[in-house]
């Protein structure tokens, strides 16, 4: 009777460790796994002990054999009939136990087995699914990383590979769950043509999307390098990769290929600008105004920032440059007893925009005593760095507001999620930006590569391969007026599905009107990015280097309205101006160039641009 029952319950011990060796992660399972190994010493001691004391009396061959007997308990192996006649093992409750000790020794051979011999096998069946289809390669095992590579591997089929020296053991069983792997060789780590080949990614074939995702930016950077040298050794070609990495500053530009050594392509961002960034596209400030009938403004924008460290920095960025409309004057005041703004001594944005600084807090009388005198307040950005603090002000303000015909939008903003309130009460939220859609490169790209077509002169290449020799800064500001789409929409008083299926381009007023509020788009972004306006001397000596270069050359590159280096730019001025900087750069250069154009065309372009969104969102 006894062989039926050990058998159940070995065959039950061996279920249950494959069970929780695939379904959770290694910490449950060693507290698990040490759970079993003193409940079954426990009883076998006790039980065994008690047996054979009982047939041989208090004697070395009872202790010798029941300590021998316990050894074989984790072998699946029993010895019930030698001391079944024992009083106390006639009690069916004392069988319960004794049979609950054997289950649990078994269970420990056989997880250590499944462990050993499951995770090989498994590990071997996944390492082998990764050879094949796009590659999402993640440096940097942490929450945000596998909460990235579970995304992508669900919405996007990606097969996921982590590399990282330490891991993280809480997280294993995340990743397993989704079909990733974890790397943590040398050859990983330091990537090389022989762990190239072992991903099997050759010249010409499958894709790379790397993602340097660690905690600590400089190593993103110092991996991304690796990787860039090991690719360029093996002669994979930059349009089969694409790098997104953290932390890494502008310092990641150069990781880029403009037509040579370099990653297809490269976004950089730290979790402060992607918050932020994510915040206003799903809360943009073009939604907080109303427009008339031919694109233009008919109200201000007015926004009050509550906290200026690096979130309140990063929102101000992006409520510069997403919150310039025709007809509309634009405001921030910006409430923090000591706010980090050295960084804009001297800077553009203090020098073109209503920037104010209060030396208050967002909960002192001074700021509700503010409040009480503005009646255009469209925002509230609340980034004190606690998110506890935000809440607070975000529960004071609510109140502060609740009789109000029209309270402001209140957004809490921390490093890597937000939580709006807009003016109606309703409430949304972002826990995990590293969840959402916010760091889908070929999104961004597809929209910003298609803008830039409108700057070249077209030479019969794909948008692609154009993109593939554009410099890092120029996809940036691309990405910049794709991420502006919706306040074209919005301003023109269309939807996404009209213009979609062909109720575009506006009229000629409203064209003209949308062109002009792309020019103010345009502007703040160079403003942000540090620019200023190029005075008349230094573009009359850009057109001398221009003709001289020409003349002994019989062709130049240099760019005469644009000076990267020094961060000047001659179409930083008013649009009534374009027209009069196109005519003195083509006396010089015999070309076409017509800046306003270019603005026009960035509006003409938004049919083609939203079938570019969408076809990217219908893409595996």
């Amino acid at each position: 009777m006894t062989d039926p029952l050990i058998l159940i319950l070995m065959l039950s011990a061996c279920f249950l460790a494959a069970v929780l060796n695939l379904a959770t992660d290694s910490a449950l399972r060693r507290g698990i796994t040490r759970f079993a190994i003193v409940f079954s010493v426990v009883v076998g001691i006790t039980v065994y002990g008690y047996g054979y004391s009982w047939h041989l009396g208090a004697t070395p061959a009872a202790l010798f054999r029941a300590l021998l007997t316990l050894c074989r308990m984790f072998g699946g192996i029993n010895d019930f009939s030698s001391i079944q006649d024992a009083p106390l093992l006639s009690n069916p409750w004392v069988q319960a136990i004794f049979w609950a000790g054997h289950f649990m020794a078994f269970y420990v051979t056989a997880s250590a087995a499944v462990t050993t011999v499951g995770d090989r096998l498994l590990r071997r069946i996944r390492a082998t699914l990764l050879r094949k289809g796009p590659l999402l390669l993640i440096y940097g095992v942490n929450e945000g990383s596998v909460s990235f590579g579970r995304r992508m591997a669900h919405d996007k089929h990606r097969a996921v590979l982590f590399v990282d020296e330490e891991g993280s053991a809480s997280l294993e069983g995340a990743i397993k769950s989704f079909g990733g792997l974890v790397e943590n060789s040398r050859d990983a780590l330091c990537p090389n043509r022989r762990f190239l080949r072992q991903i099997n990614l050759k010249g010409g074939s499958r894709r790379l999307e790397a993602a340097a995702l660690h905690s600590d930016g400089r190593k993103n950077l110092d991996y991304a390098r690796a990787l860039l040298d090991a690719l360029t050794e093996k002669g994979i070609r930059p349009d089969q990769t694409s790098l997104l990495i953290s932390g890494a500053g502008e310092e990641a530009a150069a990781l880029q290929s403009n037509g040579k050594k370099g990653f297809g392509s490269v976004y950089s961002f730290d979790d402060y600008e992607l918050t932020a960034r994510a915040a206003f596209q799903d809360h943009p400030p073009c939604g907080m105004i109303s427009f008339d009938r031919q694109g233009r403004a008919t109200e201000d924008f007015h926004a009050v920032i509550v906290g200026f460290g690096r979130m309140g920095r990063a929102a101000l960025h992006q409520l510069v440059v997403n919150g310039q409309f025709l007809g509309s004057a634009f405001r921030v005041d910006v409430f923090d007893p000591s706010a980090q703004n050295g960084f804009l001594y001297d800077h553009p944005l203090i020098k073109h925009y209503d920037i104010r600084f209060h030396p208050d807090s967002g909960a002192s009388e001074s700021f509700y005593a503010f409040l009480r005198e503005q009646k255009d307040l469209r925002l509230i950005v609340l980034c004190t760095g606690s998110r506890e603090e935000n809440r607070e002000i975000a529960d004071d303000l609510r109140q502060w507001f609740h009789f109000s015909l029209r309270p402001p939008v209140i957004l809490q903003a921390a490093r890597g999620n937000y939580f709006c309130t807009d003016e109606k009460g309703r409430e949304t939220q972002c826990a995990s930006l590293y969840d959402s859609d916010a760091l889908n490169l070929n999104r961004m790209d597809a929209m910003a590569m298609q803008l830039h077509r409108l700057y070249q002169a077209s030479n019969g290449q794909h948008a692609g391969q154009e993109w593939l020799h554009t410099d890092y800064f120029t996809r940036q500001s691309n990405r910049a007026a794709a991420d502006f789409y919706p306040a074209m929409l919005r301003a023109a008083g269309k939807t996404k599905r009209q213009v979609l299926d062909g109720d575009w381009p506006p009229d000629q007023e409203t064209l003209e009107n949308l062109a002009q509020m792309e020019h103010l788009r345009w502007c703040a972004f160079h403003y942000a990015s540090g620019y200023s306006a190029m005075p008349q001397a230094v573009f009359e000596e850009r057109a001398r280097e221009y003709r001289k270069e020409k003349e002994s050359r019989g062709s130049s590159s240099l760019r005469i309205s644009r000076d990267e280096e020094k961060r000047l730019h001659a179409c930083l001025i008013p649009w009534e101006e374009l027209d009069a900087l196109s005519r003195r750069e083509n006396a010089v250069t015999g070309g076409k160039t017509d800046y306003k154009q270019a603005d026009r065309n960035n509006v003409l372009s938004v049919q083609r641009v939203m079938a570019a969104l969408e076809a990217a969102e219908a893409a595996p």
